[in-house]
């Protein structure tokens, strides 16, 4: 299953829609994963960030555009404020708003600082990533990114990320969908699922978050890189 079936974007929507990813695990790809299925349906898709990201040089498709300050030193792209995404959003200049709203470190679980994650309130779906590569590890600053907040805010036994601290970072209100406006739809993406073994428990995970949150519209498990990236979907009961 595509993305953009997974998310059910409609071919339809007459005014921009932005989307902001937060978490760790994939946010780039499930950026360009995105932008690449919704340019090849013909519409027109701005990839931008209100942190700093990987800078997407070398896109050939003309359809998708991107949008920065600035490139750092270290070949960032800077990204731009909050307020001018919600502009560039009310100026319906194109169909979809890609905004890299948090940055990770290239690990595969974060927990935000007080100044995380940057959302634009104009945002209609966030989506919050976590790589399921974390799942087992311990928590350290090799496998999380500010693990000291990991910790605080999920109280993990034995120092390893279980189920139980991916079920309290994602249902925590200082977690991972942290700042999310209020009208927006999250979607909590279990990504880097390869095997059986990962999607067992990634399901088992969807099923615990889906039995006991009502704040998550769906759940989506799957690997972003993948040819067909969505091997699972769950609806929340506010689906």
């Amino acid at each position: 299953m595509r993305l953009t079936t997974a998310l059910d974007l409609k071919q339809n929507y007459r005014n921009t829609r932005t989307i902001s990813i937060v978490g760790g695990g994939g946010k780039t790809s499930t950026i360009f994963t995105l932008a690449y299925e919704l340019a090849g349906q013909g519409k027109k898709v701005l990839i931008t960030t209100t942190t700093a990201m990987y800078n997407p040089a070398g896109i050939d498709n003309p359809n998708i555009f991107v949008l920065g300050d600035h490139v750092t030193a270290e070949g960032k792209l800077k990204g731009i404020s909050k307020e001018e995404a919600a502009r560039i959003h009310t100026g319906n200049q194109y169909a979809y708003i890609l905004v890299e709203a948090d940055g990770s470190k290239g690990r595969p679980i974060k927990a935000p600082a007080e100044h995380e994650p940057v959302i634009p309130d104009t945002t209609d779906i966030m989506i919050g990533v976590i790589g399921m590569d974390a799942f087992g590890k311990k928590v350290t600053e090799v496998n999380v990114h500010r693990p000291e907040i990991l910790c605080a805010l999920t109280n993990p036994l034995n120092g390893i990320v279980d189920e139980e601290v991916i079920f309290k970072l994602v249902t925590h209100s200082q977690g991972l969908f942290k700042n999310c406006p209020v009208s927006a739809k999250k979607i909590l993406l279990l990504n880097k699922v390869f095997d059986e073994k990962t999607n067992e428990v990634a399901l088992k995970v969807g099923h615990t978050i889906i039995r006991e949150s009502e704040t998550i519209d769906r759940i989506i498990i799957g690997a972003v890189r993948e040819e067909e990236p969505v091997r699972e979907l769950m609806k929340g009961r506010i689906v």
